[in-house]
């Protein structure tokens, strides 16, 4: 196993209402780029860390808790966070959080977007170059990705 998960030390409570749930920021490096350091210009896919990061990758980071939902027959998994900075280069965002809902809904996983408006450097109405230029615009592509997947579910 490539990377480090509660899900694979875990076992079921037995009890068929509990959620189970994770937070998904792999890569991190890029994720949070520029957020608590200065580390920016970090592209998806591309190389993160001295590792090729695309949906393959994706895939497998999350593969502990796509293991955990078949080893115990779980019809969903809860997503309760995920997200990429604004400021990444070109469509790094998009092309991140397009390759990540498009493995959660593969799955079945039901997901929550963070932050909606918590912090405008997670905004899906805002852009920006860095942390210190974020302007809301409205509409981006991201929340036009979002609003596809919303369209697609009922509610």
């Amino acid at each position: 196993m490539l990377f480090r998960s509660g899900f694979s030390s875990f076992e079921p409570t037995g009890d068929p209402n509990t959620i189970y749930t994770f937070h998904m920021y792999q890569p991190h490096q890029f994720t949070h780029q520029g957020v608590h350091n200065e580390v920016t210009g970090i592209s998806y896919p591309g190389m993160v860390a001295n590792r090729m990061w695309n949906k393959e990758t994706l895939e497998e980071a999350m593969r502990p808790a796509m293991d955990f939902q078949k080893e115990y027959n779980l019809s969903r998994l809860y997503v309760g966070e995920f997200s990429a900075i604004i400021w990444s280069p070109d469509k790094s965002s998009y092309n991140y959080l397009s390759d990540l809902l498009a493995i959660f809904e593969e799955q079945g996983w039901d997901w929550a977007y963070h932050a909606y408006r918590e912090w405008n450097g997670w905004s899906l109405e805002h852009e920006g170059t860095d942390r210190r230029n974020i302007e809301p615009v409205g509409s981006t592509d991201r929340l036009d990705l979002f609003k596809s997947y919303f369209d697609k579910n009922d509610f």
